[in-house]
Parts: C-alpha cells; sequence; structure tokens
C-alpha cells in the first residue's frame, strides 16, 4: 500500500479558472454585441421618426411640463423603493 503513487487531485483549479475565464470572455462578446445592435437599431430609429414627433412636442410641449416633472419625479422614487425593497428583503404582500 505504501508503494502506491498518490491520487490525482479531484479537480485541476487552473484548468477550471482558464475555462471560466473563456466563457465569462464569450458572454461577455455576446453581450455587448447584443447592446450594440440595440443602440445601433434604436438611433436609427429615433433618426427616422425624430422629424415627425418633434413639431408636436414642442406645440404641446410647454403646456405638458409639469405633468413629465411630476412623471419622472414618482417615476424615479418608484425605482429607487424597487431597489430598496429588492436589497433589503421587503416584501409588500
Amino acid at each position: 500500500m505504501a508503494a502506491e503513487p498518490p491520487a490525482p487531485p479531484a479537480r485541476d483549479l487552473g484548468f477550471v479558472v482558464a475555462v471560466m475565464k473563456r466563457i465569462e470572455q464569450r458572454r461577455l462578446m455576446e453581450n455587448l454585441s447584443w447592446l450594440f445592435t440595440v443602440t445601433v437599431a434604436g438611433t436609427a430609429l429615433l433618426f427616422l421618426v425624430m422629424p415627425y414627433i418633434t413639431p408636436a412636442l414642442t406645440t404641446i410641449g410647454h403646456s405638458l411640463w409639469p405633468e413629465v416633472i411630476a412623471a419622472a419625479a414618482v417615476l424615479c422614487s418608484l425605482y429607487g423603493f424597487d431597489q430598496a425593497r429588492r436589497v433589503f428583503g421587503w416584501r409588500l404582500f
């Protein structure tokens, strides 16, 4: 029994780290490519649509500023509450 060589390690950590690094790099490139594609598509859509929307926004925009500011404040507050709820583990119901 004493003459037998020791058993190899169950896992090669260097290999595991190298494989995980390649997987994460691949996921990063996939996510960046999707983000780039969506950004370019959104920019192109806005480039095509804004010449038609801008006149309407400028004519009715002055009377809607108070509502827009109130809606933005409410949405920011709700988003902040949702993030705090997730961080602190608050349950609503």
